[in-house]
């Protein structure tokens, strides 16, 4: 599973909305850019996904910006993998394993517990202001 730039930028834009958010602050755009060192063009499109996927929420105009959506804290870091990358997997496609290989054993194995724990990982253990899991 190789994470691309964009999760990158989602996870993180995410850690700042948790740790500077306060009471359903609005963070605009171009905060979150400027502290992540992206173009707002391209934290735009990424944010859109979250948006798509429920995890935040977007509103436009002055006071506009993004925050994140009652139930924020029942959200894995795997559910934003998912939603930025897809499902991917640590086995290329194009090598051709056997049944029974163990080196796809392995790989699996590796792949299956990388999932779990990302699984469990939600987003409030993020969140500086918390000690949950």
């Amino acid at each position: 599973m190789k994470f691309s730039k964009a999760t990158d930028y989602a996870l993180h834009a995410l850690l700042f909305m948790i740790n500077n958010q306060g009471d359903q602050k609005k963070i605009p755009v171009q905060d979150l850019a400027s502290v992540l060192s992206v173009s707002t063009t391209y934290l735009s499109k990424v944010l859109t996904r979250l948006v798509k996927s429920n995890i935040i929420s977007a509103s436009s105009g002055a006071k506009g910006g993004y925050q994140l959506k009652n139930g924020w804290d029942s959200v894995s870091i795997y559910d934003v993998i998912i939603t930025i990358d897809g499902k991917q997997s640590l086995l290329e496609d194009s090598f051709n394993h056997d049944e029974g290989c163990p080196i796809k054993a392995i790989m699996e194995d590796a792949e299956t517990t990388l999932i779990t724990t990302l699984k469990q990982k939600k987003l409030t253990s993020l969140d500086k202001n918390r000690t949950s899991k």
